[in-house]
């Protein structure tokens, strides 16, 4: 029996921290850019949870297990905040409010322990734990695409939304059943979806006052 090499961990371990840092900073950094580069209707794009949330998605994906998923879809997040509001200052000469960093940051804390634990179940879970994951990825795109329809009847962005969703279980599926257990997972979680665009918006009037914007 060869003694474990904790010099190859320690790098291991340097390079996943690396990573989420990287992942996180860029994720706030090109959304604040984007916010104001996009033509009106497709910037709504990039002021949307959805991406960021596929981020957390991904990175936990790559994670050995799910504690560090979950810690790697949370610091992404919270980092991206980071990026985010770092480069407001740098192009704007101003923050974020103590409100907005509240409502963000706790839906960094929410839904990044919660994509990135579905992500390192659809990389290397049980059967019903990948087709949950791949339910949940869609129905949050789906879930936002609405949203968007809503608030934004002329805008195309809500049915780029709705369509990312729908495809989403054909494209990470890895089998016919998997695909179909994604579909059929969908329905529950886009449920849970919508309430939670409606909770996250009950609490953002909740710290109006203290000016939440993103």
């Amino acid at each position: 029996m060869t003694a474990p090499d904790h010099s190859a961990q320690l790098g291991d371990t340097i390079r996943r921290i690396a990573l989420i840092v990287a992942v996180g900073l860029a994720t706030g950094a090109l959304t604040q850019i984007g916010q104001s580069v996009l033509p009106d209707g497709w910037s709504q794009a990039a002021n949307a949870m959805s991406p960021w949330l596929l981020v957390a998605f991904v990175l936990g994906a790559g994670m050995p297990d799910r504690r560090w998923a979950a810690a790697a879809g949370v610091a992404a997040l919270l980092l991206g905040l980071v990026g985010y509001y770092l480069m407001i200052e740098l192009r704007y000469g101003y923050g974020g409010s103590r409100g907005s960093l509240l409502l963000w940051g706790t839906g960094a804390l929410l839904g990044g322990t919660i994509f990135g634990i579905a992500g390192q179940w659809w990389r290397g879970g049980r059967p019903s734990q990948r087709v949950a994951a791949i339910g949940l990825l869609a129905a949050v795109f789906v879930a936002e695409g609405i949203y968007q329809i809503r608030i934004r009847p002329d805008s195309a962005i809500g049915i780029g939304f709705v369509i990312t969703g729908l495809v989403a279980p054909l494209v990470v599926g890895r089998s016919r059943d998997e695909r179909l257990g994604g579909y059929l997972a969908l329905v529950p979680a886009l449920g849970l979806g919508l309430l939670g665009f409606v909770a996250l918006f009950a609490f953002a009037s909740l710290t109006a006052g203290a000016g939440v914007s993103r």
